[in-house]
């Protein structure tokens, strides 16, 4: 990143000192073309993640066969060890400096041991019930750090791209574009591949391994488009910040831990609606549709997406985020009252579809917010370390949420290994379809309230920065 390049693109705010260090702080509108590369990483990363989320607990439970409590043990052992990895990879992309970028790099590249993990993840290896355990444990915790690697410097990423407050929610709306084209496409994509496997005799896990290859081809290709078609143009300050000073940019940043919060128990939507999914289909509506409950999910987000930075520019990123989580809450009620009813499940679904997409695409364009607050406060500017802080939320909601999955599964008595539930298991799947959904909705609300970080305030401490750096 020279100074021709700086002169070209003329709306930036560049300051260089005397040996021609870069202190920026770029307001440049981003081309939609950037916009739009950005938003596909996060489809990318959405193909694998979107097949963990929804299929890795039932294939553990049904296909391989390893009890419903032990899968969540393995997913909490994983959590734990993300408590260390998930903030020293913040730590690392923070301090990380190529030609390439700081986040760029880190994005793309970690992508190819993701899908190596991603496959070795879902194959059968046909061992004894401990190998199993032990392979299934050792190929999820390497996926989850591979992944690690890669999403939190994608996600870091917008803080390098523009500092300029509408933008950034503009990012956010784009990021969960996306996702939504991830979540549409994989939806579509995995029973397709599921029923072509099937169709020619391979069955059970072998499918589920071929499925695994598909996504993980796909989501490097697409990452490549966001490594080649982004440009980071602010360069964060040389000094290397710690692993310790780091956590100083938490000291009374009330809006980082609103959104760590927060962002948990949104979290536990989603693990509940797509682990659920396969239950709730096979074993309480017994049909062949409940497939596309995941994808009316995914598809509802385009019918609102282009009035999302409409709406957060008129309410605020906190209150669209509000909305996003009370009508996840709503989506909970709705299939309670749907039973079997298709077409209420459909409804109910594109709700849930709503309120994950303004829910995600606000905390998407907050975290930028918050880490420029922590900067401003404490003077530590640790832009990945917080993303890292709020990935590992998502990952523990994700941990916790399915060891009470398992929990519930195994005191309405699921038996993994039976063809036909009992009545109380049956019933018990409708309940944890419905109920947990309508309660995470609520505490995501109370947790955001904390978030006060509106325009004028973001831009308050943009120029406040600017001029530390300008002093530097």
């Amino acid at each position: 990143m020279n100074s021709e390049y700086l002169a070209e693109q003329g709306a930036m705010a560049t300051k260089l000192d005397e040996v021609g260090e870069k202190k920026i702080l770029s307001t440049e509108k981003l081309s939609v073309r950037e916009k739009l590369c950005y938003g596909l990483g996060t489809a990318g990363e959405q193909f694998p993640f979107f097949f963990v989320n929804c299929y890795l607990f039932f294939f553990f439970n049904v296909i391989l066969g390893i009890s419903a409590v032990t899968v969540g043990t393995i997913m909490l052992i994983a959590r734990v060890w993300d408590a260390i990895n998930d903030p020293l990879m913040g730590m690392i992309a923070d301090r990380t400096r190529t030609r390439f970028g700081v986040y760029r790099p880190w994005a793309f590249f970690a992508t190819i041991p993701m899908g190596l993990f991603l496959v070795l993840t879902f194959t059968d290896f046909h061992l004894g019930m401990t190998g199993r355990i032990i392979v299934a444990a050792i190929t999820y915790i390497g996926f989850g750090m591979s992944n690690t690697a890669s999403l939190i410097p994608l996600g870091s990423m917008v803080n390098v791209l523009t500092a300029d407050y509408n933008e950034r929610s503009q990012l956010g709306s784009f990021r969960e574009f996306g996702s939504a084209i991830g979540n549409t496409l994989t939806s579509i994509i995995v029973p397709a591949i599921l029923s072509f496997c099937v169709a020619r005799g391979l069955e059970g896990a072998s499918s589920y391994t071929v499925t695994a290859v598909a996504l993980g081809i796909f989501t490097v290709l697409v990452l490549a488009l966001t490594f080649f078609n982004t440009k980071e143009r602010i360069e964060p300050p040389k000094e290397n910040v710690s692993l310790i000073k780091s956590f100083g940019t938490l000291k009374g940043n009330a809006p980082a831990w609103a959104l760590i919060f927060a962002f948990f128990f949104i979290n536990g939507y989603a693990v509940f609606r797509n682990t659920m999914n396969a239950y709730y289909g096979v074993f309480y509506l017994q049909n062949d549709a409940y497939p596309f409950l995941l994808t009316v999910m995914a598809i509802a987000p385009f019918f609102i997406l282009y009035f999302i930075p409409g709406i957060t520019k008129k309410i605020g990123k906190r209150n669209t985020f509000i909305i996003g989580a009370a009508l996840i809450a709503v989506s909970g009620v709705l299939f309670m009252l749907a039973r079997t009813n298709m077409a209420l499940n459909y409804v109910a679904s594109f709700v849930a579809g709503w309120g994950q997409v303004l829910s995600y695409s606000s905390v998407w364009s907050m975290i930028p917010d918050a880490a420029d607050y922590g900067e401003w406060k404490n003077g530590v500017r640790a832009p990945a370390f917080i993303y890292s802080l709020v990935n590992f939320s998502l990952k523990l909601a994700m941990s916790i949420f399915a060891l009470v999955i398992s929990f519930g599964l195994a005191h309405f008595g699921f038996d993994e290994a039976a063809a036909t539930q009992s009545d109380t298991a049956i019933n018990g799947i409708y309940l944890m379809n419905s109920i947990p959904m309508i309660a995470v909705g609520i505490l995501a609300i109370i947790c955001i309230l904390p978030f006060k970080i509106n325009a004028k305030d973001a831009e308050k401490i943009q120029t406040e920065l600017q001029e530390r750096h300008d002093k530097e």
